[in-house]
């Protein structure tokens, strides 16, 4: 476990793949808001397998406290959720999710280029779940699958639905029916506009609130990493 800065993150990797070695899976974690850059850490480390390489960013934001944000909740900065795949008149994109978006797109950049996975898949709970929606949908670079636990479907996301692309990626969705922070009815919301554009999702609502459950883990392992 080593960490660096690529695509201007701070960047913890999980893997026992040499730094040499071409191809595998390669997976990046994303975590929520003020939590601290390393959180998911643990996921990766309990998900590591051979052939895999995981890359763990610290969201490039401080919060209060210590934390780290990929933006701010603040008014000026929060972005929109989507209640429907038409864009609010008058919206304009949101500074900081461009910023966390083109982060992350320079981050697998440099995976792709120093590694060259054979697959590519993004896994993030809360505000790095709703980031990893994003830069799956807008396509570049392809990503395969997708976690998104206890996220949504910001408005900065919509546009990219109904966007050509030569493959979709596959998602896997999970949230908690009494989720205090983000609520149940969101992630249904971001469940059916997806379908509603033809991606296939994997969808686990569970009993719980704001959280990953170990039978969510056991989902996402089994999505991630399918029997052949």
């Amino acid at each position: 476990m080593t960490q660096q800065a690529w695509g201007g993150l701070e960047v913890v990797r999980v893997s026992d793949m040499g730094e040499d070695e071409r191809g595998g899976i390669a997976v990046v974690v994303l975590h929520g808001w003020g939590a601290p850059g390393d959180d998911l850490v643990p996921i990766a480390q309990l998900l590591k397998r051979p052939g895999v390489r995981f890359f763990v960013p610290a969201a490039p934001l401080p919060e209060v406290g210590g934390g780290r944000a990929w933006w701010h909740l603040d008014p000026n900065a929060r972005p929109p959720h989507a209640a429907t795949d038409q864009p609010t008149p008058g919206f304009r994109p949101t500074p900081a999710v461009v910023a966390a978006r083109q982060a992350l797109q320079a981050l697998i950049a440099t995976v792709v280029d120093r590694h060259a996975p054979t697959t590519i898949a993004l896994a993030g709970f809360s505000q790095g779940a709703m980031l990893a929606i994003d830069v799956a949908l807008a396509g570049a670079p392809s990503v395969a699958r997708v976690v998104a636990m206890s996220g949504v479907l910001l408005m900065d996301s919509v546009a990219a639905l109904s966007a050509p692309r030569p493959s979709k990626p596959l998602f896997l969705l999970s949230h908690g029916r009494q989720d205090p922070v983000v609520p149940f009815a969101a992630g249904t919301s971001a469940k059916d506009l997806l379908e509603k554009h033809g991606f296939a999702v994997t969808w686990r609502p569970f009993a719980g609130g704001h959280e990953i459950p170990a039978p969510v883990l056991r989902d996402v392992e089994e999505f991630l990493f399918p029997e052949p």
